[in-house]
């Protein structure tokens, strides 16, 4: 019963999965920033692995929902396409931030599913330039949003604190001078170890500084095919790079002979998911074991999944994202790739909202002020494309 419901829902049922993919891809990246996942560092690919596993558990539940078993090896592609974001997409939240990074990679999503549905499959919408102005209006926003997250004015801040710290290493309480006459019967003397003191004090506050000012570089900087990184940049680079592989993982869905409806493909994307990910460790291990030149030591650097540690916001993240994907496969189905996708990359506001309240990413009223207004350009441009859409 609830299956035929859904055959006969319209745009109205597509608008309520873009909305609940918003949440569930807005806030799948709030676990990642947890202060466990911080102490242990995981690999990016281990995060994805923990996403993966809860996408391939949860798409079996659309067989409760009355959906017949249907498979498709075009569920193998999606799984590539989406496993390869995801891990480019992560390593960007944990170096760019949450916020600033899902608006990167929002923003190149939606230009390039509205050039899919457009260009591609031909959807038919009310008005091409109408709904090209919707996406502009979302991109703008994404734009918006993403620079008011970036939080550069904090860091310098932060970093000019630390250093002030540093510098004021001696005791301003102790006394310049001695008044006690066998201090000054020996002046010299005391003159003399108190510089030689001071100088050591000094060369030891120098040598603080330069710890620190190499020790701060080395945090903000990664070694990546042997060039060195500035961190932000090239998270922001992951980011893009998850935009670009998931405005197109759903492609082969509408490719797909045998899948007439997107619930339909649930399943196959989660094996393709599963299948992804399995491939991803093994191509792992293979590199390792060139590099050792052992079968063995290849194995032993694997990177350790941290089930001990990671566990529950691993499982947690992934529920939301699985919540998200089957929400915005639905959507795209009900509104099409140029529209469905695109109001579901509205995330942003979600990841914005969670950035700004629990983990502090835009501070100073300006930028809160400006960020909030670009949410409400995002949000025009949802109203806009809500009514582009052909029933």
């Amino acid at each position: 019963m609830g299956l035929q419901s859904l055959d006969s829902c319209g745009n109205g049922c597509g608008l309520i999965a873009a909305f609940v993919g918003m949440i569930g891809f807005g806030s799948f990246g709030a676990p990642l920033k947890c202060k466990a996942i911080d102490m242990c560092s995981p690999d990016p690919f281990v995060l994805q692995t923990y996403k993966s596993i809860m996408c391939f558990v949860t798409s079996w539940v659309v067989l409760f929902l009355g959906v017949d078993f249907e498979y498709t090896n075009w569920g193998i592609v999606s799984g590539i396409l989406w496993v390869s974001g995801g891990v480019c997409g992560i390593f960007g939240i944990r170096n760019a931030g949450l916020a600033v990074s899902v608006g990167t990679w929002s923003c190149i999503t939606v230009l390039i599913s509205f050039s899919w549905g457009i260009f591609f499959f031909d959807e038919q919408v009310n008005s091409i330039w109408s709904t090209a102005f919707g996406v502009m209006m979302l991109v703008l926003g994404f734009i918006g949003m993403a620079y008011f997250s970036s939080g550069s004015n904090s860091g310098s801040s932060d970093a000019i604190g630390s250093e002030q710290t540093l510098e004021l290493s001696t005791d301003l309480n102790e006394p310049l001078l001695n008044a006690d006459s066998e201090d000054i019967e020996n002046g010299d003397q005391h003159s003399s170890n108190t510089a030689t003191n001071n100088e050591n004090e000094q060369t030891q506050d120098g040598q603080t500084l330069e710890n620190a000012s190499r020790k701060q570089d080395d945090e903000n900087t990664i070694i990546f095919l042997g060039i060195k990184w500035e961190r932000r940049l090239l998270g922001l680079i992951g980011a893009a790079c998850d935009g670009l592989l998931g405005g197109s993982n759903l492609i082969p869905m509408k490719l797909a002979p045998k899948i007439d409806r997107g619930i339909d493909y649930v399943i196959s994307f989660g094996v393709g998911a599963a299948i992804a990910t399995l491939l991803g460790w093994l191509l792992y291990f293979l590199v390792n074991s060139y590099k050792t030149k052992s079968f063995h030591d290849g194995y032993k650097a694997l990177p350790s999944l941290h089930v001990d540690k990671i566990l529950l916001p691993g499982v947690l993240s992934g529920t939301l994202w699985s919540i998200g994907n089957v929400s915005q496969i639905l959507s795209v189905t009900f509104l099409g790739e140029s529209i469905g996708m695109s109001i579901v990359q509205s995330q942003m506001i979600v990841s914005g909202l969670l950035g700004i309240i629990l983990f502090h990413e835009i501070k100073g009223k300006k930028d809160i002020a400006c960020w909030v207004l670009s949410a409400v350009v995002t949000f025009m441009g949802i109203v806009l494309l809500s009514k582009e859409h052909k029933s």
